[in-house]
């Protein structure tokens, strides 16, 4: 039993962008990139099965090349501050994400001791063609975040989130840092939460919150 735990998204979070949607972006055809996207837009298609059809169009040769593109992109400032300050006040971290594992592991490597769980998405690359698993896939979404969140216990949940696919997340956590589309969205449904732009926003907060 934790007196406080954090769970934080990977994709648009930590990353300074969107590494899924941008990895499908580059790698599938731009035309099914944009037929597709009209699709989940119209509500024909849902999130999942976007995700699904469209890494089931990437040869599993391009790997190299989407952990290439990852690393290319930047950790949003002040990430491993925050993670010593919550070591500093006893509070674990678990990263919750429906990004591509071999990605975000290597990502987070350097940080991993401070880091009491990752979940994501399995990536098969022993066929032609990639394969998306996930142990928390449920209805509309490839990665339930509450699904991870209930198998942890603990007296109080934090979430650090930036888009719609954290709504749920958020809705069940105490206090919630949101920003962009998820900021948008809780505003809409009238929930509390705490913007923030870099992780050193968020770092303030905890600091002030839980350690002397």
């Amino acid at each position: 039993m934790y007196n406080n735990i954090l769970f934080i998204d990977f994709d648009g979070t930590i990353t300074s962008e969107e590494t899924l949607e941008g990895t499908l972006k580059r790698f599938t055809p731009k035309l099914l990139y944009y037929w597709k996207g009209a699709q989940f837009k119209l509500g024909i298609l849902n999130l999942s099965q976007i995700v699904h059809y469209g890494f089931s169009k990437i040869p599993s040769s391009r790997l190299p090349d989407i952990l290439a593109y990852v690393r290319s992109v930047p950790i949003r400032p002040g990430f491993e501050d925050l993670l010593k300050t919550c070591k500093e006040a006893g509070i674990p971290v678990v990263i919750i994400s429906g990004g591509l594992r071999p990605c975000i592991r290597e990502k987070l490597d350097p940080y991993k001791d401070y880091l009491l769980d990752i979940y994501d998405l399995e990536l098969d690359t022993s066929g032609p063609t990639m394969i998306l698993h996930s142990d928390f896939e449920e209805g509309d979404h490839i990665m339930s975040k509450v699904r991870v969140m209930e198998k942890f216990s603990y007296k109080s949940s934090m979430c650090i989130g930036d888009s719609f696919t954290d709504f749920k997340m958020a809705k069940a956590s105490d206090l919630v840092f949101a920003r962009d589309r998820l900021a948008k969205k809780l505003a809409e449904d009238g929930q509390d939460f705490i913007p923030w732009e870099d992780f050193h926003d968020v770092e303030r907060v905890i600091r002030e919150r839980f350690l002397p």
